[in-house]
């Protein structure tokens, strides 16, 4: 009995030791460091402040994970069984994990992010000249990405690019997108986040000397009410005054915040705290995804208030304004 009574406390414990190693993992971006990541020093981190509080009576550890993006994320949490699992994703794709029913979207009011391009070639001044070009160039992103999954749906949509392969080379961090870029003519590195014009990778890009411009496709827009135009997104902001704040027009579409299944974790307590999270989560009002106090509120409000917003038939005439230019 007493041998019983010894096995069932120590299974008990090994239990109670096996709930504990739950955490609540949040996929972001930028993988393998997140650098350059909006998706994961921006949004990534407001999502992480809501929930440590949410977690702190529960006793749950909480961190951001650096990833591919926004199709990685929703693929990350259809298979996690063991983690609370949290991810950013991009507003006006369509994921295999979310209509699998195993990844739900608990927000699509996150802030606005915006489809942004950076290249050292001088043939491709603006987007237009992208697009009519696109057969030399070469779209450098991360495998498995919302920027790459973009490019994918607007080549498929856009009639100016009918029965084209859009050529891809996989790069996953700033680092190594950023020489990619530099290293191969014809190359357009592809940013669809948070526009941050101070530290985010678009800015990155500029001060390395390399050209900037906002993506448009009507084509797409059209096809989703997700998206909209943004005429002012910045990549480059002035300070104090000095200098003119560097903006390109480029369609946004709000940020997603995906959570995944609670029935597929193990421990039967985490999915109701899971649960619990969810519901919250979805009640908060949409200004508690902006990070608290500090430098990147202040800049995620200035940005805010500098974005202008138009629709579909404004994206048509300021593409229309592009002049393109071939190799």
């Amino acid at each position: 009995m007493k041998r019983l009574l010894a096995l069932a406390a120590v299974l008990a414990m090994t239990t109670a030791a096996a709930a504990q190693t739950t955490e609540i993992v949040i996929y972001t971006g930028g993988a393998p460091t997140g650098e350059g990541s909006t998706y994961h020093n921006g949004m990534g981190q407001a999502v992480e402040e809501q929930l440590k509080e949410l977690a702190r009576p529960f006793g749950y550890e909480v961190r951001r994970v650096p990833s591919g993006g926004a199709v990685a994320n929703a693929n990350a949490c259809a298979a996690e069984t063991q983690n609370i699992c949290f991810g950013i994703g991009q507003g006006g794709l369509t994921y295999d994990a979310v209509s699998g029913g195993d990844t739900q979207i608990v927000r699509s009011d996150l802030p606005g992010e915006c489809a942004m391009a950076f290249t050292k070639e001088g043939r491709l001044p603006n987007w237009k000249s992208v697009m009519t070009n696109a057969q030399r160039v070469t779209f450098v992103v991360p495998e498995g990405s919302g920027s790459e999954a973009f490019i994918r749906r607007l080549f498929e949509t856009e009639p100016s690019l009918e029965g084209v392969t859009p050529n891809f080379e996989y790069a996953s961090g700033q680092e190594a997108i950023f020489k990619a870029v530099q290293s191969k003519r014809g190359a357009v590195g592809v940013f669809y986040a948070y526009p941050n014009p101070t530290d985010g990778m678009v800015n990155a890009a500029y001060d390395a000397g390399m050209s900037v411009m906002g993506i448009l496709s009507p084509a797409v827009a059209k096809g989703s009410s997700d998206y909209y135009l943004n005429r002012k997104a910045p990549y480059d902001l002035s300070w104090f005054g000095l200098g003119e704040t560097k903006t390109v027009p480029a369609m946004c579409s709000k940020a997603l915040l995906f959570a995944g299944n609670p029935d597929k974790l193990e421990d039967t307590w985490a999915q109701g705290d899971y649960r619990e999270f969810i519901q919250k989560l979805k009640d908060m009002p949409a200004e508690a995804f902006i990070p608290q106090g500090g430098p990147l509120a202040k800049l995620m409000l200035e940005v805010e208030q500098l974005s202008e917003e138009y629709g579909v038939n404004e994206m048509v005439t300021d593409l229309d304004k592009q002049v393109s230019e071939r190799f």
